[in-house]
């Protein structure tokens, strides 16, 4: 991961907009990750997550699930609550979300993978190229 740099690779990344879930305790800013695929595997992915001014990378691992469902896991080093778990979907999009260019819904949800514990922290959305 290190020397890599996202606009290397031949696909642009996919911008994931994070907005805070009500009952999150920590403050939260506007986020975004950077989700990047590698020319040498597809089932792991860069992420880059944005927080303001602040910049975190890490490598997650795409688990097989059903058709229409993306699901991103892995562990951000040094944070506490560290382990992620992205969860997107298109089957659940209603019309108001395909008219806000929503292409994918769902949820980012961290905690701990070896306890099993874990709380939902953001709604997570993708947007379609024009829609920002």
């Amino acid at each position: 991961m290190n020397g890599t740099c996202f606009d290397h690779v031949d696909t642009p990344p996919m911008k994931v907009w994070l907005y805070p879930e009500e009952g999150w305790a920590r403050a939260s800013c506007n986020s975004h990750w950077l989700l990047k695929t590698p020319w040498w595997s597809r089932r792991h992915c860069h992420i880059l997550e944005v927080e303001g001014t602040r910049r975190h990378k890490t490598v997650g691992r795409v688990v097989p699930t059903r058709e229409g469902e993306v699901v991103v896991e892995g562990t951000f080093r040094g944070h506490q609550d560290g382990d992620f778990r992205l969860v997107l979907t298109s089957a659940a999009l209603t019309p108001a979300d395909q008219r806000l260019g929503y292409l994918m819904t769902g949820s980012l949800e961290r905690g701990d993978r070896k306890l099993g514990k874990w709380q939902t922290t953001h709604l997570a959305v993708t947007k379609r190229s024009g829609f920002s």
